[in-house]
């Protein structure tokens, strides 16, 4: 026996039929943002993690605040061609200090064969900025000046830290002044008008 009935076809609205493409489209739309954010996250990643799972510090970017009035230069900088320097890493290139104020130029990676008994500090304007054997910089008169970091067994390698060191007015016995204080005001008027009520 023959069975020549066909089922009937279920009838899809134009409601659902656009219901349908709709979410067949956010799916797409969501895979597409789904490769966009794995691609973005693998072109990020600079430095990578070695087999052990450690971050390989093959990369480090510093960066420095920004200034809108920078004071006049009155020393060059040191600079030096050695392939060398560029393997040192410094977390500041720049330091800005007031007078007294003290910073330091943390080293994270050391030029081969050398460490931190290796480091050798100096100021070329010690008036404006002093440095101590571990790179600990204090501001001393106001102005620009460079700290100079070289290494006693990599004699070629000098780096270059610029230092502004900024302050109020000069007070004879050393020190600065910060903030003025006003302990009376008299206006001419007032001395004026308090002398005839007298």
């Amino acid at each position: 026996m023959e069975n020549n009935e066909q089922r009937p076809r279920k009838r899809v609205t134009r409601k659902q039929l656009r219901q349908r493409q709709f979410g067949a489209l956010a799916v797409i739309a969501f895979i597409v943002l789904l490769i966009f954010i794995f691609i973005a996250n693998g072109c990020s990643n600079t430095g990578g993690k070695d087999k052990d799972g450690k971050n390989n510090p093959t990369a480090t970017t510093t960066v420095a605040p920004a200034t809108t009035i920078a004071p006049p230069v009155t020393t060059a900088p040191v600079t030096t061609e050695n392939p060398l320097a560029a393997s040192v890493v410094l977390s500041k290139r720049e330091m800005y200090l007031d007078v007294g104020e003290q910073d330091v130029s943390i080293i994270s990676a050391y030029p081969p064969n050398s460490s931190e008994p290796n480091e050798v500090w100096k100021s070329m304007d010690p008036a404006v900025a002093t440095v101590d054997d571990l790179g600990h910089v204090t501001g001393v008169g106001k102005g620009e000046t460079y700290i100079i970091l070289s290494f006693d067994n990599n004699p070629d390698i000098e780096i270059a830290i610029r230092v502004s060191v900024a302050g109020g007015a000069d007070v004879p016995g050393g020190g600065t002044v910060t903030e003025a204080v006003v302990t009376s005001a008299v206006m001419p008027d007032q001395t004026a008008t308090s002398a005839a009520g007298v």
